[in-house]
């Protein structure tokens, strides 16, 4: 099996006669399918009370097993993770019922409790979305016209919305393969929407094409053979938002470049599409625009040093020649302005999470886009081997968002729910950028190097 993925083993066909174990009228005899073990069982039975929890199960298992530690462990019933503080029976777990035990590792573990936290924190972020004013989750058209959704729709939308800026998160540390997985959850959201809202929005185009540039950093071959439908499904999207000819990118009060970067991308994928699929004119093609595009998206090099000695970063003179074509001295102005922007985004984000967590914890824990979690990083370094993007801050006093650390209080539980709830909901925040450009490569360097590799291989 391939390593990082959960070591699920198939039930074997060794069976135990009924009548070979004593089992009373108020008992259940289970069936436990087990990872291989050294003496070769596959499945064991276990007499055990309906009123047992799911914790004295997984003690009956342990007694019987050699060298496996309780917190790498997993039970299974029915397809669902079993809830070990709640009884057998309250799980509707039956008389010869089949469990399947799971042994995962400490990094799948810390993945799967931080996958979890996520998802759940995107759901609270979404519920609470009417006090969340950052323009990229805002239910508007490509016009910035309110969209009415109904409550349902608009939580199901915001939740797909708020997974894909944390996969954006992921891209921009390179780490495609983790941002697959959250563009993949996100997908599962946005098919719950209506298609008349998909007409209104080019998100799910975005998403599509997010998608088919991780499958070309991960160098997929596979699957970027068989990404035709998610190019055209970006293509679709954009015309319908833009105008096939983005005349529509003008109405916008957008200056960045952002838009002319997604084309950019486009037209790279199409071209390695199309070179994969031996339509070679179609591929010279493709990468012809995408040259177009990178020449109109270039800045002058020497204006960009005298940003930075001016006391910008390389990203933000990048960004501000764009929007200004050129000019230094608009440059600055603009830069300026989206410091601002960055700064009240900030300052909204410490007033969405209202209610104190504890004692002991500070507000700053999401004050600033770059301040992420001891956990996350610790994460990101299991998936990809990489350390956090140079400049990033560490939460105060070496605190982090795991629940473990909010000490135990006697207060009712609903009120700790209300702290979990706030808890998960600073820990989303700190993947969510204070601006919408935030995980656009302003450099372009991917794009570059794929455009002269693969034109190198078309000569």
């Amino acid at each position: 099996m391939a390593e990082g993925r959960q070591q699920e083993i198939e039930a074997g066909e060794m069976m135990v006669s009924p009548e070979s174990v004593d089992v009373s009228s108020e008992d259940l005899l289970l069936s436990i399918q087990l990872p291989q073990q050294p003496q070769g069982e596959k499945k064991i039975k276990i007499k055990i009370s309906g009123d047992a929890t799911g914790s004295h199960l997984c003690d009956e298992i342990m007694n019987r097993l050699q060298n496996t530690k309780r917190e790498n462990v997993q039970l299974i019933f029915k397809g669902k993770d079993l809830n070990l503080t709640k009884t057998l029976r309250e799980q509707n777990v039956k008389d010869k019922g089949v469990v399947r035990f799971i042994q995962i590792n400490q990094g799948e573990r810390r993945q799967m409790d931080l996958t979890s936290r996520i998802m759940k924190g995107a759901e609270i972020l979404a519920k609470r979305g009417e006090h969340f004013e950052e323009k990229y989750l805002n239910t508007t058209n490509h016009r910035v016209e309110n969209i009415d959704l109904a409550e349902g729709e608009k939580v199901v939308f915001l939740t797909a919305l708020i997974l894909h800026e944390v996969a954006r998160w992921n891209m921009k540390r390179k780490d495609y393969r983790q941002a697959l997985m959250f563009l993949e959850y996100a997908e599962n959201y946005f098919r719950q929407c209506s298609q008349e809202l998909f007409n209104s929005v080019d998100n799910y185009g975005v998403l599509n094409l997010d998608i088919t540039w991780c499958y070309l950093q991960l160098q997929d071959i596979q699957r970027l053979v068989e990404a035709r439908e998610r190019l055209e499904n970006a293509e679709k999207y954009f015309n319908q938002c833009f105008g096939k000819n983005q005349q529509r990118l003008k109405e916008l009060e957008d200056r960045s470049g952002r838009h002319r970067i997604l084309f950019l991308r486009l037209q790279v994928s199409w071209g390695v599409w199309f070179f994969l699929n031996q339509k070679l004119d179609q591929s010279r093609e493709g990468f012809c625009k995408a040259e177009e595009l990178l020449d109109q998206l270039q800045v002058d090099d020497l204006s960009v040093t005298e940003l930075v000695h001016q006391g910008c970063t390389t990203r933000e003179a990048r960004l501000g020649l764009r929007a200004s074509d050129g000019n230094i001295g608009e440059a600055k102005s603009y830069i300026e302005e989206k410091r601002q922007q960055q700064k009240a985004a900030a300052q909204r984000r410490r007033e969405t999470v209202h209610r104190p967590i504890g004692e002991g914890h500070s507000d700053d824990t999401c004050s600033e886009r770059n301040g992420t979690s001891d956990q996350i990083n610790q994460v990101a370094q299991i998936n990809s081997n990489s350390s956090p993007a140079a400049g990033s801050l560490q939460p105060p006093n070496g605190e982090t968002s795991s629940p473990s650390s909010t000490p135990a209080t006697s207060a009712s539980t609903g009120a700790q729910s209300n702290r979990e709830d706030d808890e998960l909901l600073r820990e989303i925040l700190t993947y969510l950028p204070n601006d919408i450009d935030d995980y656009i490569d302003m450099s372009l360097e991917e794009e570059e190097v794929i455009v002269r590799q693969y034109k190198s291989n078309l000569h």
